[in-house]
């Protein structure tokens, strides 16, 4: 169920509120599916706010079991997941001291909230609510002044400062690959560069400052390995840009052509879904992009939020069928039952 509720938690469209009522229940912390929810605009902050809590970490730490602290998340790790939910748009006043009835502030520092949330774009009315709280140890009630509203502008300025110099370096690294050529050299000079964008650096190795992308002939094993790791990172960090396609899809015949599984050790998820990539439906769940998959999902069950259910029962027995042939049976079978039904009420009305 829970690769269902990936793909779907990232489609593009607007999902049916009876769909979303159902995935706000549903969505666990395996694979934590909640993590995109969360950050969808047609969940309703009451609902966002149940989808917070699904994660381990923060119910363990939200417990204060004493003598448990071993449970306790790391602040910074508490606070990158909190900041899923303060960066919303639709985040209402008061939340800041709603989250303070479950992490006081020795287990969440508002300063590593702070900087998560300007990291993400949060809104002036969080940035605000976060510096106005007391320092832990502080005698101070809550104060917004000048002090407070210059904090918050420093850290939106080393969050914009930072976005700038991973740009920065990524065009540099991009650079000092172009000037190679051949897929072989160029894969080489990225290796011995900082990967600050797995996707630029794959695009650059196979297109090179082409619009033709590499062929497997022009490539090696050791070359294969090396796109390989890239393409594992941009596949996972990069799900949402519009270039993975082109770029999984230019790499797949590269992969397919040196990764035999004959030689090599056994393969992750992640690289299996590289070497059959493809188009959403005609490879199984989770091998395209994930945005398409969703979409795909919502345009052929709609709001019936029983064969979504009915999906990932099936996923989880036939993980490597098309997942055109897997929607093909679940509506079939609900079609059956649904004549089986019928069928039923009207031997009853011929008995009566």
């Amino acid at each position: 169920m829970e690769s269902v509720m990936h793909a779907m938690c990232r489609a593009t469209i607007t999902l049916p509120r009876q769909v979303i009522a159902w995935m706000v229940e549903t969505a666990g912390p395996k694979r934590q599916p909640w993590r995109d929810l969360v950050q969808r605009d047609d969940l309703t902050d009451q609902q966002a706010w149940e989808c917070l809590w699904r994660d381990d970490a923060l119910i363990k730490s939200a417990m204060k079991i004493p003598g448990k602290w071993t449970a306790n998340a790391a602040s910074d790790e508490l606070a990158d997941v909190v900041a899923l939910y303060l960066a919303r748009s639709d985040v209402p006043a008061g939340r800041i001291a709603l989250l303070r009835t479950r992490l006081d502030s020795d287990q969440l520092r508002r300063i590593d909230l702070l900087r998560c949330v300007t990291r993400l774009g949060g809104s002036d009315l969080v940035c605000q609510e976060i510096v106005a709280e007391p320092p832990p140890g502080s005698s101070r009630e809550e104060h917004l002044g000048p002090r407070e509203l210059a904090l918050i502008e420093r850290y939106r300025q080393a969050a914009r400062d930072e976005a700038a110099d991973r740009n920065s370096t990524a065009n540099w690294v991009v650079d000092q690959i172009l000037q190679k050529e051949g897929v072989i050299a160029r894969a080489a000079t990225a290796r011995q560069s900082d990967p600050v964008d797995p996707l630029k650096t794959l695009k650059a190795c196979l297109f090179g400052r082409g619009s033709v992308a590499a062929r497997p002939e022009d490539a090696d094993f050791a070359t294969a390995q090396y796109l390989l790791t890239l393409g594992r990172h941009a596949s996972t960090y990069y799900y949402a840009d519009e270039g993975l396609g082109e770029v999984l899809s230019a790499l797949r015949p590269i992969l397919r052509a040196y990764i035999n599984p004959g030689y090599t050790p056994p393969r992750s998820w992640v690289s299996e879904r590289l070497l059959t990539f493809g188009e959403a439906g005609v490879v199984p769940l989770n091998h395209s992009i994930y945005a398409e998959e969703g979409d795909y999902l919502v345009r052929r069950f709609g709001s019936n939020v029983s064969k979504y259910e009915s999906l990932g029962k099936l996923v989880g027995e036939n993980q490597d069928v098309p997942l055109r042939v897997l929607c093909d049976r679940v509506e079939a079978e609900q079609l059956a039952r649904h004549r089986w039904i019928v069928e039923q009420q009207e031997r009853g009305d011929h008995r009566e």
